[in-house]
C-alpha cells in the first residue's frame, strides 16, 4: 500500500438471528437460498419483490409482491439485497446506511455494510472462509480443507479447554489468566488431558527429558502408559528441559510447564529422565521449592545399571554388548560405565564422540550395539546408522553386529528399574 494509505479492515463476527426482523430484496433463487438460511436461523424474514421464482410457492414467511421503496426498512436490522443488478442492490445498500440498517448483498462492490462468510459450525467451534465474491464454491472448499485440519488437529483439545477455562475463570487470578490461556492453547491433547485429571485430584509426575526434535509420542506414549497403569492414582507429562528443543518441537518446555502448574497451584513431582547430574539436573533443581518436588537421578547404583545391560545383551542373543554413551562434563556416569565394563570384559563402553577412533576389545564374535540415550533423537540416529564407522570396524574385526533399535525408555529392564525408582 503507498505509504500513509490504511487497507480497510473488516470484523468477522457471528450474528445470532432468532427473532430479527430481516427484509430481503429479490425474487430468485439466490434470494430463496438466503430465506432458506434465514429461517434455520430464526430470523423474522419478510420478502419483497416484483416477481417470485416458483421455489418461493410453499414459502412459510411473507412474500410481498411490489417495488422496493427505502420506507419498507423501517422496522428491519438487516436488510439482503438480491437483486438482478448491481445498481439496484447498491441502492438498497446505501438506503440501509443511510437509515443505520446493516446490509448485505449478493454481489460485491455494492457498499454492502456485511458479507456473507461459507461457514460450518458444531458444539465445540464455527468456522468461516471467504473468497470476497471471486468464487463462492472456491470458499466451500476451502472451507472443507480447514474443517479437516481442525477435526484432526484441534477439535479433541477444544472439549478439554472449555473445561479448563471454566476451572481458570473461578480458580486463577484475574491478571494470571491471559497469558495461563496462551500456554494452555500450545498444549497437546494428551497434556491438556493430563492437566485435567491433576485437577481433579492425581498426582502429576512430570518426565523431564533433555529433548529431541522429533516427534517423540512412540517411545514416550506406551513408557507413560506403563506408569499410569501401575499407578492409577498417578499422571504423566512430557517436558524438555532444552528451551531450543521445545521451539522445534511439539512438546512443552519445563519452564511452560512450571508456569501452567504454578497458576493452577498444582504440586508436582519432576522426574529427571537424565543418565547424570549435569548442567540439565542442576536446571531441573532451580525448579526445587515447597510446592514442586525433584526426584534423584535414577542412574547412580553400578548393581542395577549393570543389571540392566546384561539383560539387554541376554534379549539380543549376542555374546558381547557394546554401549556408546554421551556423558556430560562431570563424567559420573562415564566413571559408573568404566567400573561395570571392567567387571564384565563382555561389555564395553565408549563416549559418542569417540566411536570412530576407540580400540575395540571384540574380536570374531556376536555384538549388540547399544546407544544408550532416553530418547531416538540425532544422536541415537547417527550411532545406530548400520554404516556407522563403529559398525563397520566391528565387522572387519570379524563380528557379527546387532544394533539396539530402541530408546533406553523402550528397554524393558530399564523401564522397570526407571518405574520402580521414580515411584519410591
Amino acid at each position: 500500500h503507498a505509504k500513509g494509505i490504511t487497507a480497510a479492515m473488516s470484523m468477522c463476527v457471528q450474528l445470532r438471528l432468532t427473532g430479527i426482523p430481516v427484509l430481503v430484496v429479490g425474487g430468485g433463487q439466490s434470494a430463496y437460498r438466503k430465506c432458506c438460511q434465514l429461517t434455520q436461523e430464526g430470523a423474522d424474514i419478510r420478502v419483497i419483490a416484483k416477481r417470485f421464482d416458483p421455489c418461493f410457492a410453499d414459502a412459510a414467511f411473507p412474500c410481498i409482491m411490489d417495488e422496493y421503496r427505502p420506507q419498507l426498512l423501517q422496522g428491519m436490522m438487516l436488510v439482503i439485497a438480491c437483486c438482478d443488478h448491481a445498481t439496484t442492490n447498491a441502492q438498497i445498500c446505501a438506503d440501509a446506511r443511510a437509515a443505520g440498517i446493516f446490509a448485505m448483498s449478493v454481489q460485491r462492490d455494492t457498499q454492502a455494510s456485511m458479507h456473507a462468510l461459507a461457514v460450518q459450525e458444531t458444539g465445540e467451534y464455527v468456522l468461516a472462509a471467504g473468497t470476497k465474491g471471486a468464487s463462492p464454491l472456491l470458499a466451500k472448499k476451502m472451507l472443507q480443507d480447514m474443517e479437516n485440519v481442525v477435526k484432526e488437529q484441534y477439535a479433541d483439545r477444544l472439549v478439554v479447554l472449555r473445561k479448563l477455562r471454566a476451572y481458570a475463570l473461578e480458580h486463577v487470578q484475574q491478571e494470571g489468566r491471559r497469558e495461563l490461556m496462551h500456554r494452555l492453547a500450545d498444549l497437546s491433547k494428551q497434556d491438556l488431558c493430563s492437566l485435567e485429571q491433576v485437577l481433579q485430584g492425581k498426582t502429576l509426575l512430570l518426565l523431564c527429558f533433555h529433548g529431541v526434535k522429533h516427534l517423540a509420542l512412540q517411545e514416550v506414549e506406551p513408557f507413560c502408559a506403563s506408569i499410569e497403569q501401575r499407578y492409577p492414582g498417578v499422571v504423566t507429562a512430557i517436558a524438555f528441559l532444552s528451551d531450543a528443543v521445545s521451539k522445534q518441537s511439539v512438546q512443552q518446555s519445563v519452564s511452560a510447564w512450571m508456569h501452567i502448574l504454578k497458576a493452577f497451584k498444582v504440586q508436582p513431582i519432576l522426574i529427571p529422565m537424565l543418565f547424570q547430574q549435569g548442567r540439565y539436573f542442576e536446571q531441573l533443581c532451580s525448579w526445587r521449592t515447597s510446592a514442586f518436588n525433584v526426584k534423584p537421578i535414577m542412574f547412580q547404583s553400578k548393581t542395577e545399571v549393570a543389571q540392566c545391560l546384561r539383560q539387554v545383551r541376554y534379549d539380543s542373543g549376542c555374546s558381547c554388548l557394546l554401549v556408546i554413551y554421551h556423558s556430560c562434563v562431570n563424567g559420573a556416569f562415564e566413571a559408573l560405565l568404566e567400573a561395570i565394563t571392567e567387571e564384565d570384559t563382555k561389555m564395553y563402553a565408549v563416549h559418542e564422540k569417540q566411536s570412530s577412533v576407540c580400540p575395540l576389545p571384540f574380536q570374531d564374535t556376536s555384538v549388540a550395539v547399544l546407544p544408550l540415550y532416553m530418547l531416538r533423537g540425532i544422536h541415537f540416529q547417527k550411532d545406530s546408522e548400520e554404516n556407522s564407522d563403529l559398525i563397520l570396524r566391528l565387522q572387519k574385526q570379524q563380528c557379527r553386529v546387532e544394533v539396539v533399535t530402541k530408546a533406553c525408555i523402550e528397554l524393558e529392564p530399564f523401564q522397570k528399574l526407571m518405574i520402580e525408582k521414580m515411584m519410591e
